[in-house]
C-alpha cells in the first residue's frame, strides 16, 4: 500500500472522529441543558405564584390599588375602593382547561357569602381568542355569577407583581387590603385551599 493510501485513510479516519466528537458533545450539551430547564422548573412551589410568599401580609402598590378595572357590564373596581371586603382576583383564559375546572371553586360562593362581605372578580387575560363577545359566551356557558372583565399582560403582570403570566392565577386580599394569598393553577388541594382562606378571611 502506497504512502499516500495510507494518508487518505488516515485523513479519513481523524475526519470520522471529529464528526463523532461534535455530534457526541452537541448532544449531551444539549441534554445537559434540557436538565436544567427541567430542574428550575421543578424548583417553583406548586400552587403559590413566583415569588408569592414574599408578596403575602402586604399591600399592593397605590397604582395597583387605585387601578380600574372596568367589567363586561360596565361597572368599576378597584381595591382601593373595596377596602373592608374580602377580594378575590381570579385571572384566567377562555381556552385554558386548568380556568374553567377552576370555575366551580369560585362558584360555590353565593349571595349569603357577598352580603358578608365577599367580592369576587374574574378577569379574563385578552389575547387572540378573548373578545369581549366571546369572553361574556364563555361567563353565560360556565354559570360565573360574579363580575367579569378583561385585563392585558401588563396589567396582570403588575397585580401578581411577576413576570409569570400562566393562568389560572387567584389572589385573595383581606379586609384590610393586604394580600393573604396567591394560588396558581389549580388541582383539588388549591380548591380545597383557597375555599378555607375565603371562609377564614370573611369570619374576621
Amino acid at each position: 500500500m502506497s504512502v499516500n493510501s495510507l494518508q487518505k485513510k488516515s485523513q479519513n479516519g481523524i475526519q470520522i472522529f471529529r464528526q463523532f466528537f461534535w455530534k457526541f458533545f452537541r448532544r449531551f450539551f444539549r441534554l445537559i441543558t434540557v436538565s436544567a430547564i427541567l430542574l428550575a422548573a421543578l424548583s417553583v412551589p406548586a400552587g403559590s405564584g413566583a415569588g408569592a410568599k414574599d408578596k403575602v401580609g402586604r399591600l399592593p402598590k397605590d397604582s395597583v390599588a387605585s387601578n380600574q378595572l372596568r367589567m363586561l357590564d360596565g361597572r368599576s373596581f378597584s381595591l382601593s375602593d373595596l377596602r373592608g371586603q374580602v377580594v378575590v382576583l381570579d385571572f384566567f383564559a377562555i381556552w385554558c382547561g386548568h380556568s374553567k375546572q377552576h370555575i366551580p371553586t369560585m362558584t360555590r360562593f353565593n349571595n349569603e357569602d357577598n352580603k358578608r362581605g365577599l367580592q369576587i372578580i374574574g378577569l379574563a387575560v385578552k389575547d387572540g381568542d378573548s373578545t369581549p363577545d366571546r369572553v361574556s359566551k364563555f361567563v353565560r356557558d360556565h354559570g360565573i355569577n360574579y363580575p367579569v372583565g378583561m385585563v392585558r399582560d401588563p396589567e396582570f403582570v403588575s397585580y401578581v407583581d411577576s413576570s409569570d403570566v400562566s393562568v389560572p392565577q387567584t389572589l385573595v386580599y383581606a379586609r384590610d387590603g393586604r394580600l393573604v394569598a396567591h394560588f396558581r393553577g389549580h388541582d383539588d388541594n388549591i380548591a380545597s385551599e383557597l375555599t378555607s382562606v375565603i371562609r377564614r378571611e370573611l369570619e374576621k
